[in-house]
């Protein structure tokens, strides 16, 4: 008499923030591991976004988080949910996504013997800073932690060199880069621009790290042209770290330097009807507005710095610019500015094939596919 053969279920955990950078950046994969018959379990802090994720094949669990803050009470609140959370779980993997899942999933997954992968998809504000004592306690404890994952992936190289070069990680660490959460490819209609008019577009999180100080000081600087608009598009969440002051934003709006629009999920229609994005970062995992204007062939102005340049490696892709620099900036405005078409077309058509080639959804997702040889 034959036996009954059940076939066993494989689990992946996907461990973030919150539940909108998993929409935003991961969505696709979650969906990659449900048609793979995966269950599929989510935690992340609780936003909004968390109903976007409905199939029976996902779990999702709500984890206490102060995304930003450094209070200890909260943080050893979260670290003991987390504890308590991957103890109750089955699962065979667990992939963690940005500091604090890196570092506080990494050491509950060392603790329970979970295989886990860490995904650093940016370097935080921290390691901006030249030193400092709480970049030093995160560098320890960041090297303890990572040192038990099955692989740590970068988004860029800049990043893996620095966490090498800060002995967070080794050359023996199974290291992958992957950019980020790639894009999607779409045909669009051409649309027309206006020719007398041109618009330079801003889209980041309202904060002094993404180069908006400087995008207002370049907007304020042509106020008076009328062929120029300065259009900001971004969340403000005065609690975040580096936030810029709500009263000091609307003094550019209302002095008609900007156009200013709160964050938008889809900026696909703002972003073709820009002349020219505008992204003066001071640093990056992998810009995902940036791959978003190139597939669009929108050009772009943005900085020297990692996870720009890697999108835009010289100016025969799009304008550069040094960060914290608003001379910098404006030179490349104006360099932007005495562009014909024909310049611009050069430049957004090179970008696009690169993207193309180097960043497309389908190559991230193929990355996500081999995580099966990690799972019995």
């Amino acid at each position: 008499m034959g036996k009954n053969i059940t076939k066993k279920i494989k689990t992946i955990t996907l461990v973030s923030n919150n539940y909108w950078t998993l929409y935003k950046f991961r969505y696709d994969v979650v969906q990659m591991f449900i048609k793979k018959e995966y269950k599929v379990i989510l935690i992340a802090g609780k936003d909004s976004f968390h109903t976007n994720f409905k199939n029976n094949n996902i779990t999702k669990i709500f984890l206490p988080i102060d995304e930003r803050g450094m209070n200890p009470f909260s943080e050893i609140k979260t670290i003991l949910s987390l504890y308590r959370i991957y103890k109750h779980i089955k699962t065979d993997l667990v992939m963690h996504f940005t500091i604090k899942p890196n570092i506080y999933g990494s050491l509950m997954s060392k603790i329970l013997d979970i295989k886990s992968i860490s995904f650093i998809t940016g370097i935080g504000h921290i390691f901006l800073k030249k030193k400092s004592l709480i970049k030093t306690l995160i560098t320890i404890v960041y090297k303890y932690a990572l040192s038990s994952n099955k692989e740590v992936w970068f988004t860029n190289k800049s990043d893996k060199d620095l966490f090498i070069k800060n002995r967070i990680i080794n050359n023996d660490t199974n290291i992958r880069i992957v950019p980020g959460a790639g894009v999607v490819f779409k045909k669009y209609p051409i649309m027309p621009k206006k020719k007398d008019m041109t618009s330079f577009l801003m889209i980041a999180r309202i904060i002094k790290d993404k180069g908006v100080m400087e995008f207002l000081k370049i907007a304020e600087i042509y106020k008076n042209d009328p062929n120029t608009t300065f259009t900001l598009i971004g969340a403000l969440n005065e609690n975040e770290r580096g936030s810029i002051d709500r009263e000091y934003l609307k003094k550019y709006i209302q002095s008609k330097a900007i156009i200013y629009s709160d964050y938008q999920d889809d900026v696909t229609i703002p972003l073709r009807e820009a002349s020219c994005l505008i992204h003066p970062s001071y640093r990056e995992g992998i810009s995902t507005v940036l791959l978003e204007a190139a597939s669009i062939k929108t050009p772009i102005i943005t900085t020297t710095v990692p996870g720009c340049i890697d999108v835009v490696p010289d100016e025969s892709y799009g304008l550069l610019c040094e960060p914290r620099n608003v001379n910098s900036l404006r030179r490349a405005v104006e360099n932007f500015l005495s562009l014909d078409q024909d310049g611009k077309d050069k430049m957004t058509g090179k970008t696009f094939i690169y993207v193309k080639k180097n960043y497309s959804r389908e190559a991230v997702l193929k990355n996500y596919e081999r995580l099966d040889d990690y799972i019995n």
